[in-house]
Parts: structure tokens; C-alpha cells; sequence
């Protein structure tokens, strides 16, 4: 009976490192993509993933965009000097971090003009900074869907 108990809390700590080894290969991927580092497979990999229900990071639905997803990881991500821990894929090829901010506009402006991107939105307070990299994608700073709360820093990655 002890050996049969043994057997089982030996299967149960290796599926939790199998789940925690699954989560950390996951958050490294997404912190790929929301860094522009990843290639067009990664992207689909992670796509892949999503449509099969393998994902196994913490969602985060209050977050989650229209059309989109968020999740919650940990440790928190960096991009830039922004750091949080709530990742957002506003659509299948665009990875962000949400960075918290009661000065959006403001704070979007003085990030943008650090990392050299180029304003190519500004309607109604909705903002879109954004500098296209060699062969990855493009390393933005957008508004979210509450244009005055928060901000997005990631990127967004050639669609096809």
C-alpha cells in the first residue's frame, strides 16, 4: 500500500514539472514575441498552441482585448523598461505587455520618442507609435481599448 502511494505522489510531482517545465517553455515564447525576436513560426507555433487548448498559462480575462487574449505570468516581463506581468495578443500576430498608467498619452509620447518609433495614429486620443524592424516585425506603443487607462508595448509581426 505504501509503495502504491509512493507510485502516485511520485506521478503527481513529475506531471507538476512536466506543467511547470510546459509553462516556462510558454513564457519564454512570449517573451520572444512581445520582444520582436521571434520568426514567423514562432508565431504560428504559438497560434498553434492557442487553437489546440495546450496553453497552460494563468488567462487573464479581464485584460483580454476584443478578438483577443490576455495571460498572467510570472516572473513579470521587461520590454524597454516596462515591466508587468500581464501579456496581451491583441490579434494572432501583435504581443503585448500591458503596461498600467493613468497618463496613457503622455506616457506612450516620452516611451515612444526613447525607442525612435514613428506616430502613425492619432484619432481621438487613440495612439499608434511604431518602427518596423529588420526581418521581425514592429516594435510598437499603443493605446488600448480604454484610450485613458494604460498603455501597450510589444510587437507586431507580418501577417501570412
Amino acid at each position: 500500500m505504501k509503495t502504491s502511494l509512493r507510485l502516485i505522489a511520485l506521478a503527481g510531482s513529475l506531471a507538476a514539472c512536466s506543467v511547470s517545465a510546459a509553462e516556462a517553455d510558454q513564457v519564454a515564447l512570449l517573451t520572444s514575441l512581445v520582444k520582436c525576436q521571434a520568426s514567423s513560426q514562432q508565431v504560428a507555433q504559438f497560434n498553434k498552441m492557442l487553437d489546440d487548448e495546450q496553453l497552460t498559462l494563468t488567462k487573464d480575462e479581464a485584460h483580454s482585448p476584443w478578438g483577443g487574449a490576455a495571460w498572467q505570468v510570472s516572473p513579470a516581463l521587461s520590454i524597454n523598461g516596462v515591466t508587468s506581468a500581464t501579456v496581451v495578443m491583441t490579434d494572432r500576430f501583435s504581443f503585448f505587455l500591458q503596461s498600467a498608467t493613468t497618463t496613457p498619452q503622455a506616457d506612450a509620447a516620452k516611451l515612444a520618442s526613447s525607442l525612435k518609433l514613428e506616430k502613425t495614429l492619432d484619432t481621438d486620443g487613440y495612439v499608434d507609435y511604431q518602427r518596423k524592424l529588420d526581418g521581425k516585425g514592429a516594435l510598437r506603443v499603443v493605446s488600448t481599448e480604454d484610450k485613458d487607462r494604460d498603455l501597450y508595448v510589444g510587437c507586431s509581426y507580418p501577417q501570412g
